[in-house]
């Protein structure tokens, strides 16, 4: 059982790592980004603050969309925001 367990975290361990590296990590963060904020604004919106806010001001931000409705987990809050914050303005594929 023990060992069930351990492998099991080891494995979702791997995937998020996958998920969050370069691996497609930022293409898949920015499809993201866009699925869960153009149902209600342009990424427009998004890119006019890309290299303005800080990653705090992003985190408060994302945090007011999800309390909004947007489909995000919670647990996806501060990874959109770090990314958020890391984009340089105009990039791709939210400013695209």
């Amino acid at each position: 059982m023990k060992r069930m367990s351990l492998l099991s975290a080891l494995l979702v361990g791997i995937v998020a790592l996958i998920a969050f590296s370069g691996v497609g990590g930022a293409s898949n963060m920015g499809n993201l980004v866009n699925k869960a904020c153009s149902p209600c604004h342009s990424t427009k919106r998004i890119c006019l603050n890309v290299g303005v806010k800080s990653e705090k001001a992003w985190v408060a931000t994302v945090q007011r969309m999800v309390d909004a409705g947007a489909p995000l987990g919670a647990d996806m809050v501060a990874p959109v925001a770090s990314y958020l914050a890391g984009m340089a303005p105009g990039s791709g594929p939210v400013c695209d």
